[in-house]
Parts: C-alpha cells; sequence; structure tokens
C-alpha cells in the first residue's frame, strides 16, 4: 500500500508547528494500519479556498501519475476549503482508485455514505470562509473609517506601524494594532511632477520614458510603463487616478472573486454608494488646482476618444487589438521584453515603445510581412531536410519507449529477474548431472522453474503492450510529412489555428539587432511540439497527465538564424 500525506495552515500567525502537528497525527494513523508514509506535502500559509498551492499542485500531479494509493489528511478542510474543488479532487481520486482519509474528522472515501460527509464538510468549510471574509470587512471598514491603512503600498506614502500598548504577539514583541500612512517626501516630488507633465499636454508614453531616463525607479522597483502613470479611470487605478494624492482616502471600492469557470481571481467593481471616502488632508501631494486640470485633460481625451469611436460606428466598444500570426512568439533578445505589434504593419520590442531607450535601447521596427514570410520559410526549409525526418522519427521513438516503461516501470526488472532465474536453473541442472540430485536442490528446481513461468508470462504480456507502442513507428515519416503539409495549408488559411500551431513549434522566437541594421532571429524547432500535432489525441491518450520526457533538447537542426532586412524607412537600430 503506497501511501501519502498532505498538510497545510493558512495564515502566516499560525505556527509552523501546525504541520509536524498533522503529519504526526497521519503518521500515528498510518502505524495502527500497518502502512508506512512514503511521501509528504505541504503548504505553509497559504489558504485552502484557491488550487494555487504548490504541494497541493505536487500532490495532485503525483495522483495523475498513480504514484500512491492513499492519501492521508489530518481532515478535509486541510484539502481544500471550497467545496467545488473538494468535490471533485474526490471524484478524481475515486475514479482512479485512491483513497481519501481524514484522521482526524473520520471521513473515509471508500465507505459508504462518504458523499453526505463530504457534501457537510464541504459546507461547513465555504460558511467558515465566508464568516471569516464577512469578518475581516467588518474590521477592515472600522481601519478604513478611522483612517488607517487597509493594505498594500501606496507610491508616494511610507507606512508607520502602531503597536498595541499592552498585546504582544507569539515572539513577545508588542502586537501591530494598525497602520497608517505618511508622505515620501521623495517619491511625492515624483508624483507632483507627473501630474504637472501630464497637465501640460505630455502624454504617458512619454512621462514613462523620461522617469526611466531619468533612473527613477517605478513602484515596484522597476521600469515605469504608461499604463503605470495613466491606469483605469473607472477602477481608481494609476498614479494619475488615485484619489489620496487629492487627500480623499477611497476604500471597498471593488472586491476580489474567484471566476467559477477557471478559477482565477478577479477584481470586480463594487457599486460607488458602497465605497468609503475618508477626508485625509495632511494626506495631499498635489493642488487642488493641479488635480483639476489633470482630471479636465482626462475628460478631454475621453470624449475625442469617444466621438472617434461613433465615427468608426462603434461608441460603446473598446478597440480590440488584431490577432497576429506570431503575436506573443517574438522575443527582444536585448531586454527580453516581447516584441509585440506596433502599428498595423510593424513590430517593435515593447520595453522600447512602452518605456523607452532606457529600458531598452533596441530601436527597431521590422516589417510584420517580412518576418512572417522570412521565419515560416526557415520552418519549411527545416522541417522537410531529410535529417529532420530522421529526427523525429527517432525522438517519437524515444518518447513512446519511455511512456511504455512508465506505464509498466516492472518490465526491465522482470526481464533481469528471468535471467537470473534461468541462470539458476541452468547451475542446478548442471549439479544433478554431475551427481549432486538430493531433496534440497530438487526442491530448489522445482522452486526456480515456477518463478520462470511466472515471470516468462509477465514478460510476454509487457511484450504485447510494447507491440503496441511500436505500432506507431512504422508509418512514423508518413505522419511527419502529413502534418508539414497540413501546417502549410493551416498557415495560410487560418491565422488563429497557425499562430496555435506555431506556439507549439517554435516556442519563442529570439530576435537580436545586428550593428548592419539587420535582425538576427534565433529558431528552434521543437520536436516535442511537432511530435504532439503528429500524433494528437492518439498520443494525449497515451500520456500521463503531467509527465516529463527527456527529448532532444535542441530541437530539429536548423539550417541558419535567418538575417532580416526591416525594410521599413524608419527603422534604426
Amino acid at each position: 500500500m503506497r501511501v501519502v500525506a498532505y498538510a497545510r495552515f493558512s495564515t502566516d500567525k499560525q505556527s509552523d508547528a501546525s504541520i509536524d502537528d498533522q503529519l504526526r497525527n497521519c503518521t500515528r494513523y498510518a502505524e495502527r494500519q500497518g502502512w508506512g508514509i512514503a511521501q509528504h506535502y505541504e503548504d505553509r500559509a497559504v489558504t485552502g479556498a484557491t488550487r494555487a498551492r504548490s504541494g497541493y499542485q505536487d500532490m495532485l500531479a503525483a495522483a495523475e501519475r498513480k504514484e500512491f494509493d492513499v492519501l492521508l489528511v489530518d481532515d478535509l478542510s486541510r484539502l481544500a476549503r471550497d467545496e467545488v474543488e473538494m468535490k471533485q479532487v474526490i471524484r478524481r481520486f475515486k475514479f482512479r482508485g485512491t483513497r481519501i482519509i481524514g484522521v482526524s474528522d473520520g471521513y473515509d472515501s471508500s465507505t459508504k455514505g462518504e458523499k453526505i460527509q463530504a457534501t457537510m464538510r464541504g459546507l461547513m468549510n465555504e460558511i467558515y470562509i465566508d464568516d471569516l471574509r464577512d469578518k475581516t470587512h467588518r474590521g477592515m471598514t472600522g481601519k478604513a473609517l478611522e483612517g488607517y491603512c487597509t493594505g498594500g503600498r501606496t507610491y508616494g506614502y511610507k507606512t508607520i506601524s502602531i503597536p498595541h500598548p499592552t498585546k504582544l504577539d507569539s515572539y513577545s514583541r508588542p502586537e501591530i494594532m494598525a497602520v497608517k500612512r505618511d508622505i515620501d517626501d521623495e517619491q511625492a516630488k515624483v508624483v507632483r511632477r507627473i501630474f504637472d507633465w501630464f497637465a501640460k499636454g505630455r502624454s504617458p508614453k512619454w512621462i514613462a520614458g523620461e522617469l526611466n531616463r531619468l533612473g527613477i525607479p517605478s513602484p515596484r522597483s522597476s521600469t515605469w510603463c504608461p499604463s503605470a502613470i495613466y491606469g483605469e479611470i473607472s477602477e481608481g487605478t494609476g498614479v494619475l487616478n488615485n484619489p489620496l494624492y487629492n487627500g480623499q482616502a477611497v476604500w471597498n471600492r471593488s472586491q476580489w472573486g474567484k471566476d467559477p469557470d477557471t478559477g482565477k481571481r478577479r477584481r470586480l467593481a463594487r457599486p460607488q454608494e458602497e465605497w468609503i471616502i475618508t477626508p485625509m488632508p495632511e494626506l495631499r501631494i498635489v493642488s487642488e488646482q493641479l488635480w483639476e486640470a489633470v482630471q479636465a485633460r482626462q475628460a478631454e481625451i475621453r470624449n475625442k476618444s469617444t466621438a472617434m469611436k461613433v465615427v468608426l460606428g462603434n461608441p460603446k466598444t473598446r478597440s480590440r487589438p488584431g490577432k497576429y500570426l506570431l503575436s506573443g512568439l517574438l522575443k527582444c533578445g536585448c531586454c527580453g521584453a516581447n516584441y509585440t505589434v506596433h502599428s498595423n504593419t510593424s513590430y517593435g520590442c515593447s520595453f522600447n515603445i512602452n518605456r523607452g531607450d532606457a529600458a531598452c535601447a533596441n530601436r527597431m521596427r521590422i516589417s510584420r510581412r517580412v518576418i512572417e514570410e522570412t521565419l515560416l520559410e526557415t520552418v519549411y526549409d527545416d522541417l522537410y531536410a531529410d535529417d529532420s525526418v530522421a529526427l523525429f522519427v527517432k525522438e517519437l521513438e524515444t518518447l513512446l519507449h519511455q511512456q511504455q516503461k512508465r506505464e509498466n516501470p516492472d518490465l526491465d526488472a522482470n526481464r533481469r529477474a528471468l535471467e537470473k532465474v534461468e541462470l539458476k536453473i541452468t547451475n542446478l541442472v548442471a549439479a544433478i548431472e554431475n551427481g549432486g540430485f538430493n531433496q534440497v536442490i530438487r526442491a530448489a528446481l522445482d522452486k526456480a522453474e515456477g518463478e520462470k513461468a511466472h515471470l516468462t508470462a509477465a514478460v510476454k504480456v509487457e511484450n504485447v503492450i510494447l507491440d503496441s507502442v511500436e505500432s506507431f513507428l512504422p508509418d512514423a515519416a508518413g505522419r511527419y510529412k502529413q502534418v508539414v503539409s497540413s501546417l502549410r495549408t493551416t498557415l495560410q488559411n487560418d491565422i488563429v489555428e497557425a499562430h496555435q500551431y506555431l506556439k507549439t513549434l517554435i516556442g519563442t522566437v529570439t530576435l537580436h539587432p545586428q550593428p548592419d541594421g539587420y535582425l538576427m532571429a534565433y529558431v528552434k524547432n521543437s520536436v516535442e511540439g511537432l511530435v504532439s500535432l503528429a500524433l494528437g489525441d492518439k498520443l494525449k491518450a497515451r500520456m500521463v497527465a503531467g509527465a516529463r520526457y527527456a527529448l532532444n533538447p535542441t530541437g530539429f537542426p536548423s539550417s541558419h538564424c535567418p538575417k532580416i532586412a526591416p525594410r521599413l524607412p524608419s527603422a534604426r537600430a
């Protein structure tokens, strides 16, 4: 019986000993059952309301690979505090024949009536989370009304902790009862400069570039980008939209919710009547006159944008960038940022475009048509080469054999054991022929022949499985050529599907500007990507989710790295 344990505690205010206590309970239970715990997974200071837990994800991946038969948890709330997530995990584990046991609450997924217990436990856990959320929100509302900081740092301010006069924390230090803000003089100067520049007609892109040129770090100690300055007016994000700079602290503007389809947290706007606005003139950084000037210019920009949309016949929706063949696949060789669509006809380094030369000195723009045609021809030339076909067949064979070994880990062991027992039988027969026959030798020979029969049958079954794997290989070259041909057709007819094909096949392409005004593109065609495209659903049906395969790390041999001329008058290195 292969047994593992999972332990978790929720916040950094809990002791790390909580993990040890949970694992101790699981170990004692396992010992009473005569089991040994082969491995344990843990998450420290992570809520059970989210799936984004490293230890939890490692445990789920191991379960997918069928590396254990029983999962022990101290109680079901350690596994998840989301009812839907808990039910899904239990269903997946039961489908694979994996048992879940809650040591303290008595839950066992293999018993009758476990669904009622799991449902009740899941409902109780969700009610606990909802109650905790409401209590936390109530406490933060009180802090906001008193003018204290309710979380997160704001550029232009520093935070000052207020210790409790009597209470001590677990480390015998004064407990922090609240946090207040105070103006950071150096950052406040930057805020005023941003407001002044914008009010005088400078664009957020120009402001970001100038701040980066002056070497002023952004709120995240990186380089500035236009969105950090302009932000989203309706959400109050961005330097220009923060009312705190005008002496108004606004809290409860939004809340976080989990998307039921993706499981990701999303920021959701609250009704304006629920906002808590606290006047704090002592925290004002910009003057009323400058604040109003910035708001007036933003309103002017919005009006012009709305008028333009009316002219274009689409006044209500935002314009969205189109889907381009190489979107997200091009990287700048100077800074590592994405090469993004600079206009409808060219790509450029996003850091240089949005943050200026101080963030990245690569000012070279490249024609969309030129780079798409050049890269596609490079991919075709490499894929049609004879050595690429041979490498594909070789790597496909390697992958399928690795998969076969993963599904049948005892194959090599059984073959080695069969060789040993055959050698043993040969030695025993030789001993009998030399006159050494007795009951002990006879018993040993009978036992060895029984082992041989058992191992021979096991190896025979495994060979049948291996033959089914190798049945993929005879037409591998044909499959390869068929995929390459269909790839060319798809790239010409369906840009969305073509983009996904290229993403699977080449991953990313790094573009390095050259002194002679050209771009050198480093392309690596993925063997694993083309294998996946070639076998499709058949491969997915045989692959264990989360498995890793030791494929050729260099990909297909690229005959050259294409040197691309920008072909744009404005392009400059």
